[in-house]
């Protein structure tokens, strides 16, 4: 056992090794440009976390540290064999969790992995790895996968562990409501049931096979606004994907014996349930919050291969070649938005925030000319046409602008009427600014 812990830290060390060298990205800097004070312990239980930074070299070797930790974890919980260390390389180079073994501000996504691995690792002390586990929002939920385990006792502590984070995640998903929910997104009726199914189908295909790897997915984007009746339609190869692996699911629970692999399944389902979409409090798609559930995914994929020996190599050569090329979209924050449009050039998010950067250096002609790509992706949005129309007015083109700013205000997503009236009232009044 001691061989191959030590060959997963040392495979982790080497293949991320040259993440020391990328600089911060999207989150990282306003997180990294906190001044907070604090005592020296909680500072570096911040650093730990994410929420504050230390120096860039430092935290990129906590990140990776930490994503090895994960790693050897699945492989002593899930019962420290042979299918259980192919679990821990498939899930150390999977390219889906580059947000949690690369980016630093994807280190809550990471230590909830952490406890949870940890607690099925050491059982009898589980209770306190499953306090990290269910720190982060995304781990709130977890424990309930344990339930198919063989220590679902540990689920009888929940309640208290819950109770000790219930204020914290109270909080976080009261302020998630505030700034990314739409009126689509409260409302409860049975068509959500369809981005839910949906949803579920592309993660489960893009945790398995990496189509596509960016961090701005197209699918789903603007879901509660102009692209809200796209995403209702049943003409989604992701809806009948979803249903096809949804029943065979159901299939292998009520006809098989339990074992370990549907352990894995439920893990997987349980884990990423939270972000399917059924009632959205994140961004619509986001790989980092495939890391948590993968673990799970990534051992019944090592159940199955182990029957056919001869594809491990297919597919450790795919994970490994997509991610190590992948990873230097991390270079630095600039890198990272250009390799968002290069990867997924109908993303109209990705060029919008391209935009941004170029407006940032107060390139005004180049920010209309990314905003414009993004328009003709998604022709309806709000910020886009905004956006436009204030990088036309400084640029002194009036008749465009004002052209632009009467479409922006009739692609109000409904539910954001009276916050959108005091921009567009600045905006009147003379008031050049832009929508992030």
């Amino acid at each position: 056992m001691i061989e191959q812990i030590c060959i997963i830290i040392l495979l982790n060390l080497l293949f991320f090794a040259k993440t020391i060298r990328y600089k911060y990205v999207s989150d990282d800097i306003p997180s990294f440009q906190r001044k907070e004070k604090h005592k020296k312990l909680k500072r570096w239980l911040l650093v730990l976390e994410g929420h504050l930074k230390s120096n860039i070299q430092m935290d990129h070797f906590i990140t990776t540290v930490l994503h090895a930790l994960v790693c050897v974890f699945v492989y002593i919980g899930f019962g420290a064999n042979h299918i259980s260390f192919l679990a821990a390389m498939l899930f150390a180079f999977n390219p889906i969790n580059n947000q949690g073994s690369v980016w630093i501000s994807g280190r809550g996504y990471v230590l909830s992995a952490l406890g949870m691995t940890m607690a099925l690792s050491i059982p009898y002390i589980g209770v306190i790895f499953l306090i990290l586990a269910t720190y982060s929002n995304a781990g709130f939920l977890a424990p309930i996968a344990l339930i198919g385990s063989d220590y679902s006792w540990m689920l009888l502590v929940m309640p208290f562990i819950w109770a000790i984070h219930f204020k914290r995640f109270r909080n976080n998903v009261a302020a998630k409501i505030k700034i990314e929910m739409f009126a689509e997104d409260k409302k409860i009726h049975p068509k959500k049931l369809l981005l839910a199914i949906k949803t579920f189908g592309f993660y489960t295909v893009h945790a398995l096979i990496p189509i596509k790897t960016t961090f701005y997915h197209s699918y789903m984007q603007s879901m509660a606004g102009s692209g809200r009746f796209r995403a209702y339609s049943f003409k989604d190869r992701f809806l009948y994907i979803g249903l096809a692996i949804i029943s065979f699911i159901i299939w292998r629970f009520t006809t098989q014996p339990w074992d370990m692999a549907n352990f894995g399944i439920l893990w997987w389902c349980i884990c990423i349930a939270p972000f399917c979409n059924l009632f959205r409090l994140q961004q619509e798609i986001g790989e980092r919050y495939c890391y948590l559930p993968n673990v799970g995914l990534m051992f019944f994929l090592a159940c199955v291969l182990q029957t056919y020996p001869q594809i491990i190599p297919v597919f450790l050569a795919v994970y490994c070649t997509k991610l190590w090329f992948y990873m230097d979209s991390y270079t630095d924050d600039y890198f990272m938005v250009e390799q968002a449009c290069i990867n997924s050039p109908d993303s109209w998010f990705a060029w919008h925030v391209r935009g941004m950067k170029r407006w940032e250096t107060k390139s005004y002609q180049e920010a209309v000319i990314l905003w414009t790509m993004a328009r003709m992706i998604s022709p309806n949005e709000f910020k886009v046409n905004f956006n436009l129309s204030t990088a036309l007015k400084l640029s002194g083109n009036v008749k465009e602008a004002n052209f632009y700013f009467e479409l922006a205000k009739n692609c109000v997503p409904p539910g954001q009427e009276k916050q959108i009236k005091t921009i567009t009232d600045d905006w009147s009044k003379g008031n050049c600014a832009i929508v992030l």
